[in-house]
Formats: structure tokens, C-alpha cells, sequence
């Protein structure tokens, strides 16, 4: 690429050539389609739009009829989630391409592809209804060795192999600039645990009372944490809270207590007694106790709150009678069974809320409460009767909301000062601004507007055009993956019941199903991708399903 050419006639290149590099057929071809699918592309990464219209290409050789669009993910959503598994026509979905990840480090598959995880209170949008694959998930989760685990694992990959519920494409490298000054940036992005952490950062030659931003892409749909669909709002709401046990850094990512000091385990795993720390101080000014963490989770277990977690914790808890408050700073859990996605995910990965700021609002008025949008204002009484008056979320962590900026499309944090750790970190103002395109969140890094910017910006191909003196590049092992993933509620590809075979046998219907999603797998010029879109930031997936074991990966 030269310094002259810009970000998109360098991706519309580079497209021309990929698409032309894998032979597709020209106008004279082919017969008649077998059938049509909808392809929805999220616009808001420019290689995988290149890399979407490949795997549309191939799809066509293969004989489908591919209709694709570049949408925003604000369209996506709202298709995936209600719940009623409708094609694209009927107001559902067919197909889109996806950056996904586990919401914590430590892999925790039931949560996405359970039979039991169906949306709008579960995350298996995709509608994964596999015996097989959930008694595989459910021995991981229950497992209390690794062999067991692995054993799991290779079942889950076996059976992930044979079917393909998705088209899994490769595993991307995250490349980041920041600003050259800027010191204590040590991690990518990762929902919900890995955010932004102005309070580490020194900025040299800002002084004691420094300011940042970062950047993220898409704008937010919700900023209440058990309603989280993205990193482009963990940026956002992740610096306001506090979790029970929070990584150490993404080096070592290693869990840590945060709120809860310590835990106590019974030995076959089912009793808990968590022990929560002392002195911690909501921006309220209210004290922390274990009355947030029951609240937290009866709020997120209550279906009317339509959280998209409260499938995964009613396969944890069963129902809230498995925990109660037995002190102050301290709750008891007894688990209807063991399950990593205790200590990994509920502990590990989910923001507590506080129940004197929340416990008034409806279910039905929360998501267009400030708290969520943080625009406006709203007061809560505290316990020693006193008011405060809060421009977002009320939280336990090292920022304060401080409202939104429609003009700006930003958002502001002011430095928790009472905050319960020590911080290294010189900034005291922090804003989280949406920028679009990565052309633009480069010229604000040179022109000194921003410090730092999520991985969505895909800055990859571009890496030989950053100066250092005004960029300074990082790359991460992103602990994420691309593919496609399909609507397998789908009449052809999802349960292949208008199949010529599932029509003639409906007993293999859903053989005819897989075969299909796999012709489209082999189809893919994963190696092509990497090297010419990707820039050869990533790598394939031996096992072409949602694992970690794989290059610096290791299975927990």
C-alpha cells in the first residue's frame, strides 16, 4: 500500500484481487440456484467486509443464491434476539459473519451453544440443539480434572467437526496503536473483562492531572452490564464496576480477588462461602455489601429483565434459593452441582450492581433509564439519608460516570478518588469517543485527540503507514474468532427439512444440513484471508470450532 492510497481504495484492491485470486465463475455460469440465503455483513470492520463478499463468492459457486448487505450490528441484533429462530424474509435471520469470543478467559461453551441458552435470555442465538454437544459441554463444565476436561473437549470437537453448526474462518490477531507517550496500555479489548484502564496509564509530560480517550467503533445498544452484546460497551461501562474476582493483567490472566476477598469450597464442589471486602464504597457514597450480590444475581435470574445471561444462570443456580446472605459481607452458595462457570463466569466475568441505585426502577423502564443511556440525570436516597445524583451508572470501580456528549458522541469519566485499590495512573478525566472508519481513528491518534482505540478498527493492513512518532503499534493474541454462523432453524441449511434428502428421508434431514454448512466450510480460502485481507494477522483453526487449543492457548 502507498502513503497516497487511502483506507478504501487500498480494501476495494485488495478485494478485487482476492475475489479474483479464488476463480469464481463469471457471468455464463452454473444452473439455477439450489436456494437463497441472506448474508448479513457487519459494517463496522473493513477487512471482513472484503472478506464477507469473498465468502458470498464462494457460497455462489456452490449453486446458493446469496443476497448480502453491509449492516450495523444495531440491525443484527435485534433480528438474532427474539428468540422465534425466523428466516431473514420473516424478520429473522439467515447467516452473518461474526467476531465472537467466551465471556472469560477460561473457555465456557454452555453459555453460547447450549440446547438450553436460547435467546432472549440466553446467548445461543444461533439455536445449537445437539445432544451431543450439550452432554459434552455439561462434562466440561462439571469436570474437576483436566483429563476429564479435555476428554470433553475432544468430544465437543468431534462432534463440532462433524456437523459445523458454523463456518469458524480463523482465529484474529488484534493490532492496536496508541499514543507514544502514553505507558500502562498492556491489553485488547475483551467483553467483559478486559477494558480500558485509564487508572493505570501515565501520560508523560500531562502532569498530575492528566486526560485520555479511546476510541471505539460502534456505538453502544446498552450500557447496563447484564445487558452487555459487545465490547464496544464493556469499553464504556467496564471502568465504572468492580467484579468479584477480576484479572491480574492479560499477561498473566490470572483471576484475582476484586470484590469478594475470599472463597471457601466444599470438596465435591457445591457449597461456597464467599467472603466480600470490606470498606468499599459505591460513588453513592453507599457501603458495598452482600446485598448487591444477591441483588446482581436476582435481577440477572429474573426473566423480565430479559437479560441475556439469565439462561446461563439458571443452569448455574437453578433458582435463587441457591444462595442467600449469611453475614454482612458474605453469602453461602450451594450449587445444584459443580460448574467452572461458577468461580470463571459468574465470579470472574460478571459486574456487580448496586442495589439501593437500582431496585426502583421497572424492568420495563431500565433500558431507557439514564443508567443505561447515561443521558440526563437521576438521584437515589443513600442509607444515611442523604441524595446523590448520578449522570449514568452507580458503581464500585476507578471512574465515575460523568454523562454522555451527543455532540462529541462521548463519553465522560471523572477519577473515583475513594476508590478501594491504588492506582499508578496520572489521568483523572477519561472519554470514551465513537469514531467511525479507520482511516478516521488514525488521523485523530496523529492529530493527539485520542490515546488509544479498541481492535475493531482492524489497523493491520495499515501498520507501515503509522509513524512511531505519533503511533506506537501492539499486537494481542485476541482469544477470539471469525466465522459465519447460520440460523439453524433454517428450513435448508439450519434443519434440512426442505432438503431433497430431508424431504425424501426426514430422519436425515438434519444430515442433509450439515452437509450443506460443511460444501460452505470447504469452500472458504481461509489461508487466502489471512494472508492478503487480515495482513497475516491471525491464524487458521485446526479444529475449525470454538476451542482454545491452539497456538498460546491453553485449555484451563
Amino acid at each position: 500500500m502507498s502513503m497516497t492510497q487511502n483506507r478504501r481504495e487500498f480494501l476495494t484492491t485488495v478485494g478485487a484481487t482476492s475475489i479474483a485470486a479464488a476463480g469464481l465463475p463469471g457471468e455464463a455460469s452454473a444452473a439455477a440456484p439450489f436456494f437463497k440465503l441472506y448474508l448479513m455483513i457487519p459494517n463496522n470492520q473493513p477487512a471482513r467486509m472484503i472478506w464477507g463478499t469473498l465468502a458470498a463468492q464462494q457460497m455462489t459457486k456452490l449453486g446458493i443464491d446469496v443476497i448480502s448487505s453491509f449492516v450495523p450490528f444495531t440491525v443484527i441484533i435485534p433480528r438474532r434476539s427474539t428468540g422465534e429462530g425466523k428466516t431473514h424474509p420473516e424478520g429473522g435471520w439467515d447467516a452473518y459473519l461474526e467476531r465472537y469470543y467466551y465471556n472469560s478467559i477460561a473457555p465456557v461453551p454452555n453459555n453460547l451453544f447450549r440446547s438450553t441458552a436460547l435467546p432472549p435470555n440466553g446467548q445461543n442465538f444461533y439455536y445449537v440443539n445437539d445432544p451431543q454437544l450439550d452432554k459434552a459441554l455439561d462434562d466440561y463444565a462439571g469436570a474437576r480434572d483436566e483429563k476429564s476436561k479435555m476428554e470433553a473437549i475432544r468430544r465437543f470437537e468431534k462432534r463440532w467437526y462433524d456437523t459445523e453448526p458454523m463456518t469458524i474462518l480463523f482465529y484474529p490477531q488484534d493490532v492496536i496503536a496508541v499514543n507514544p507517550r502514553l505507558n500502562g496500555y498492556n491489553a485488547t479489548t475483551f467483553n467483559p473483562v478486559f477494558f480500558p484502564d485509564p487508572e493505570n496509564w501515565t501520560i508523560e509530560g500531562a502532569g498530575a492531572d492528566g486526560s485520555a480517550a479511546f476510541a471505539s467503533w460502534a456505538p453502544p445498544a446498552n450500557l447496563v452490564p447484564m445487558f452487555t452484546s459487545g465490547y464496544n460497551e464493556s469499553n464504556i461501562f467496564g471502568p465504572v464496576h468492580n467484579r468479584l474476582y477480576e484479572y491480574e493483567n492479560w499477561e498473566t490472566k490470572k483471576l484475582l480477588p476484586a470484590l469478594a476477598e475470599s472463597h471457601t469450597m466444599s470438596e465435591d464442589g457445591r457449597h461456597w462461602v464467599l467472603k466480600l471486602r470490606e470498606g468499599v464504597k459505591w460513588h453513592s457514597g453507599e457501603e458495598f455489601t452482600a446485598t448487591d450480590v444477591k441483588f446482581t444475581w436476582d435481577t440477572i435470574l429474573n426473566k423480565t429483565y430479559t437479560s441475556p445471561f439469565q439462561s446461563a444462570f439458571q443452569e448455574v443456580f437453578g433458582s435463587p434459593d441457591a444462595y442467600k446472605v449469611t453475614g454482612r459481607h458474605e453469602l453461602t452458595v450451594d450449587l445444584p452441582r459443580y460448574t467452572i462457570q461458577f468461580l470463571e463466569w459468574v465470579m470472574g466475568a460478571m459486574q456487580i450492581m448496586p442495589e439501593h441505585g437500582y431496585k426502583d426502577i421497572k424492568p420495563e423502564q431500565i433500558r431507557g433509564h439514564a443508567v443505561n443511556t447515561w443521558l440526563g440525570s437521576y438521584s437515589v436516597k443513600t442509607s444515611d439519608g442523604k441524595t446523590y445524583t448520578s449522570r449514568g451508572p452507580i458503581g464500585t470501580g476507578p471512574w465515575v460516570a460523568a454523562g454522555y456528549d451527543p455532540a462529541r458522541k462521548a463519553y465522560k469519566f471523572t477519577k473515583n478518588e475513594s476508590y478501594w485499590k491504588k492506582t499508578p495512573g496520572n489521568v483523572k478525566t477519561f472519554y470514551v469517543v465513537n469514531i467511525q472508519g479507520t482511516d478516521s481513528v488514525l488521523s485523530a491518534l496523529k492529530a493527539g485527540e485520542i490515546d488509544a482505540h479498541d481492535p475493531m478498527y482492524d489497523i493491520g493492513s495499515l501498520v507501515s503507514t503509522i509513524d512511531p512518532k505519533w503511533g506506537k503499534v501492539q499486537k494481542y493474541d485476541s482469544y477470539k474468532w471469525q466465522h459465519i454462523c447460520y440460523n439453524l432453524r433454517h428450513p435448508v441449511f439450519g434443519t434440512g427439512v426442505d432438503t431433497p434428502l430431508g424431504k425424501q428421508d426426514p430422519s436425515r434431514a438434519a444430515e442433509a444440513a450439515a452437509y450443506i454448512r460443511k460444501a460452505i466450510s470447504h469452500a472458504m480460502p481461509r489461508e487466502q484471508i489471512i494472508k492478503e485481507i487480515a495482513s497475516g494477522y491471525g491464524g487458521q483453526a485446526p479444529y475449525r470450532c470454538p476451542s482454545r487449543r491452539r497456538n498460546t492457548i491453553t485449555m484451563p
